[in-house]
């Protein structure tokens, strides 16, 4: 996670260091690159912090890095094991972990400039791509192998009766929001509201590095609904925003 961050970090110094370098040679007189704001945010995307600069007097350009704490759901699960010419079915409790850490760099455009906060926000997250991790143990294996079922897939269960799986998306996420505020306020502090979606695409699960090939046909438990709706993923965010200068 902490690779990640710093990715994500040195990506949007690297984005505004090109934008003041810009300023320096002139910009700064159209009200381009002139300002700097700072914002913290708590999202359905985990918590994080932006940077933000005008472009031109319709575009802001912010950048930044959120934050997912682990937040865990339990859920239980079917599975099943070939014991002899036999199937033995079972139930496990598996656990579902919601941690981590991804990037954004997104575009504000004001169609009204000064005269109203209301923006267009268009962009992407990127990183992040391991959306759920998924751990669980059964002891009713008595040391066979077996699989649980994880919506349309089967995930393997060890002879030991641990099962572990990753849900993964694409590491990079458009993103097209509507929102009131101002990243750079013209005032010391704004606060601000946004609803989006990040197009993540299709959800997979991996276990051992490798995805998994869909076994079950139109599984229709939670976890398959759960993967077939987050293909767009809704954001709804809060964000506390002052100016630097």
């Amino acid at each position: 996670m902490l690779k990640t961050v710093l990715k994500s970090i040195l990506t949007v110094i690297a984005v505004f260091a090109s934008a003041f370098n810009a300023n320096a040679i002139g910009l700064g007189e159209l009200n381009i690159f002139n300002h700097l704001g700072v914002g913290v945010h708590a999202a359905t995307t985990g918590f994080g912090v932006e940077l933000a600069t005008p472009v031109t007097n319709f575009v802001t350009l912010r950048g930044g890095v959120t934050i997912m704490p682990g937040f865990h759901f339990n859920t239980e699960v079917d599975g099943n094991a070939a014991i002899m010419s036999s199937v033995q079915t079972f139930t496990m409790d598996v656990e579902g972990n919601l941690k981590r850490t991804q990037g954004n760099v997104i575009f504000n455009v004001y169609p009204f400039a000064t005269r109203s906060s209301f923006y267009v926000a268009a962009g992407a997250y990127f990183g992040g791509s391991d959306i759920v991790k998924i751990s669980g143990h059964t002891d009713d294996l008595k040391g066979l192998p077996g699989n649980i079922e994880i919506g349309d897939y089967e995930l393997p269960v060890d002879k030991d009766g641990n099962a572990s799986g990753i849900l993964k998306v694409n590491s990079f996420r458009p993103y097209l929001g509507l929102g009131f505020g101002r990243p750079v306020p013209s005032r010391r502090i704004n606060f601000g509201v946004e609803l989006g979606v990040q197009f993540m695409g299709k959800m997979t699960p991996y276990a051992g590095g490798e995805e998994l090939m869909k076994q079950l046909t139109d599984n229709d438990d939670d976890w398959q609904k759960w993967m077939d709706k987050l293909s767009v993923y809704p954001v709804l965010k809060f964000t506390l925003s002052g100016r630097i200068f």
